[in-house]
């Protein structure tokens, strides 16, 4: 018996894959579901599919999850990519809109075809359909967030919004909007650091004002001590780097020995007072929270 060629079984079948045709109520059940007018899902090869880039190079704002191309790769090896991706003709490329980690799991299952809508969009009308395809995710990182209110921004005078209808289009305040774009003019570390949520959104507006050594020393900071940067503590620091030069996380260290603020409960300070404690509202807060929280449980 001759030796079995599997490569080349592998490779027949992938030719195979391309010269069938879409069952035609598969694509029939696609055109009456996707686009407003019905559009029609086009099955394209993946080596014509490129990721979403603008004339400037920019790419799309959001992060690719490696868990959720997991999540498709484990339904698409059975059942293939069920959901078209949504994409633009540039040139003889297609560029995608919405599908990049649709797009990502075809590729790393080797899959030779996906299905299309192909949608003509202009740039600016890219950044929307972008925005609007992936908004929709459950949550979205703040430096995404950011990208999008940026870009939005920019094409103020094309898509004929003000700032405050931007910030509505996005249920935020104009104020917001603004302290989300300023973590673009962070080091790639703090804006990593506000991602994980171990610096408040709202400390860039004040970090963004320091030099790139300042923004390392508060990095450091952040990794050294453990805490989560806020709004006040960043100020303290602002101040810091006013007086002084800053050329080690341990310039701020005096931030860590700031006054607490003065308890403003006349039940607290009762019991500061009485059992010589320095405790801040929050501290009580808690306290009190877990006090109640343990009684009733014993009852």
């Amino acid at each position: 018996m001759g030796k079995i060629n599997l490569n080349a079984m592998k490779q027949a079948r992938k030719e195979q894959e391309i010269e069938t045709p879409v069952p035609e109520a598969l694509e029939q059940a696609y055109a009456n579901v996707w686009g407003k007018d019905k559009e029609t899902v086009q099955y394209i090869e993946l080596n014509r599919i490129v990721p979403f880039a603008d004339q400037r190079g920019r790419t799309q704002p959001f992060k690719i999850s490696e868990e959720k191309v997991s999540q498709i790769k484990l339904s698409a090896s059975d059942i293939g990519i069920v959901t078209p991706l949504i994409v633009r003709k540039v040139g003889a490329e297609y560029q995608i809109i919405s599908g990049h980690h649709r797009y990502i799991a075809a590729k790393e299952l080797e899959m030779l075809t996906v299905p299309c809508v192909v949608r003509k969009i202009s740039d600016d009308e890219a950044i929307k359909y972008v925005t609007e395809c992936n908004i929709q995710r459950s949550r979205l990182l703040p430096t995404e967030y950011a990208e999008i209110y940026a870009r939005y921004m920019e094409m103020r005078n094309d898509i004929d919004m003000t700032a405050q209808e931007i910030a509505d289009k996005f249920a935020i305040s104009k104020k917001s909007l603004y302290r989300y774009i300023k973590i673009l003019d962070l080091t790639d570390d703090l804006k990593k650091m506000i991602d994980e949520d171990k610096l408040h959104t709202d400390t860039a507006e004040i970090f963004c004002g320091f030099s790139a050594d300042e923004q390392d020393a508060v990095y450091e900071f952040v990794q050294q001590t453990g805490k989560k940067v806020n709004r006040t503590m960043a100020k303290a620091m602002e101040r810091i780097t006013q007086e002084q030069e800053v050329t080690s996380y341990e310039d701020f260290l005096p931030v860590l020995e700031q006054p607490k603020k003065p308890v403003k409960n006349k039940l607290y300070s009762g019991f500061a007072e009485k059992y010589s404690v320095n405790y801040s509202e929050e501290e009580w807060d808690n306290l009190v929270s877990e006090l109640l929280t343990k009684h009733f449980e014993n009852r």
